[in-house]
């Protein structure tokens, strides 16, 4: 049987550059990396989902502006998968509704497909008459949400045909912050508008999380997969300000799961009910061994989050200081801080597990290559030493 297997790499990036999706010949034995061609430079392609059941790869296309106009959201994106040598074929894309998708989820019936949404943290002010009718202004932002989609026999994606909407205070609270990062030059806004940054799907399916990094806070839910509807059930609220939820993975087998933060180096573990949809917290956890203050004026924190397939390790990236934190899962699903190691690249944004759990990838964007490591039988990492060119890597899968 051969070794080689593919890896799809989805590119995103600051910059207005080629982006698009990637694609690598992986070799098991030696962990190796080969990249083969890029496709569909126009999009970015920030996140993607794999059906390798199937042999469909699912990818965003994270823009605000539909073709031919300004605004109006961005898009899915279904590519059929040919096993035998890599190659993908566009299927069909479809309109997100809501702008700047940052995330997909497959349920597990695999019937539906559901993509959150970032949207821009811009404003627009229009005038309105007061109740004595003089003129007065309103602040109105985009919509944020979780939009649903049907996945058609083919592996299409099919029109929205539900959303959940997730509403800010339009900077109205007391907490409300407008900051500028001083790395990007990005907007942040601090608890006025809703950003979801991710979806992920409980092991048993039946209950969902996503990630609003924009109101410090996650947001439960659950699918009517009968009726095609999305079920809102709770939401737990950061005690943090401005911490950014951004990305969460369950644990495989114990009922856990773990958040990491975008603006913050810490772990947040959450055991909690999939019926009720509930979390509590049970754990919060330093992803340094040493405070370190601001790195080029911005505090250091998390990009992407992997647990081992074997439950027994968790794998936080960490931009700032370009590392790679590795925690190991104790049986109830508590954790503890194993290993600060550098990712050998510029802002570590994407992880990726290899199937057979022997190795770990960090697409690291900034500096637009793949570093690899070895994983060791305690779940730490040893860096192979290779470096791959890469363009901007965001989101790796493997088939």
């Amino acid at each position: 049987m051969s070794n080689k297997k593919y890896v799809y790499v989805g590119n995103w990036g600051f910059a207005p550059a080629p982006k698009g999706i990637s694609i690598f010949k992986y070799d098991e034995a030696s962990c190796d990396l080969a990249l083969m061609k890029t496709v569909c430079p126009d999009i970015a392609a920030g996140q993607l989902c794999m059906d390798s059941e199937n042999n469909i790869l699912y990818a965003v296309n994270e823009c605000g502006d539909q073709r031919g106009q300004i605004g109006g959201g961005g898009y899915i994106l279904a590519f059929r998968v040919d096993p035998k040598n890599g190659n993908l074929t566009l299927i069909n894309e479809q309109p997100s509704v809501l702008p700047e998708p940052s995330y997909l989820c497959m349920d597990k019936t695999k019937k539906y497909i559901m993509a959150c949404h970032c949207s821009d943290p811009w404003h627009v002010t229009r005038i309105k008459k007061n109740k004595d009718g003089r003129p007065g202004s309103e602040v109105l932002f985009d919509d944020t949400g979780v939009v649903l989609f049907q996945i058609l026999d083919d592996g299409a994606v099919g029109p929205a045909c539900d959303v959940m909407l997730t509403e800010g205070n339009g900077g109205l609270g007391t907490d409300s912050q407008k900051n500028v990062d001083p790395v990007s030059g990005h907007i942040q806004l601090v608890r006025v508008i809703s950003r979801l940054h991710s979806v992920i799907a409980s092991p048993d399916g039946r209950m969902f999380v996503t990630c609003d990094k924009g109101m410090d806070r996650i947001i439960t839910f659950r699918l009517d997969e009968n009726m095609g509807r999305i079920i809102a059930l709770h939401t737990y609220q950061m005690e943090e300000l401005g911490c950014f939820p951004r990305y969460g993975v369950f644990h495989p087998r114990v009922p856990m799961f773990y958040a990491n933060n975008e603006n913050l180096a810490m772990l947040n573990c959450f055991s909690y009910d999939a019926e009720e949809g509930s979390l509590k917290s049970r754990q919060k956890v330093r992803l340094l061994f040493e405070e370190v203050g601001l790195v080029e004026g911005k505090p250091v924190g998390a990009q992407d989050i992997m647990i081992h397939p074997d439950g027994k390790t968790l794998y936080v990236s960490l931009c700032g200081l370009n590392l790679i934190a590795v925690l190991s899962v104790a049986e109830d699903g508590l954790v503890e801080l194993k290993q600060n190691i550098p990712s050998g690249g510029i802002l570590p944004r994407g992880l990726a597990i290899s199937p057979d759990g022997r190795c770990l990838l960090s697409g690291n964007m900034v500096s637009g290559d793949i570093t690899t490591f070895y994983i060791d039988v305690d779940g730490t990492l040893i860096s192979t030493g290779k470096n791959y060119k890469a363009v901007s890597p965001s989101a790796i899968k493997f088939l």
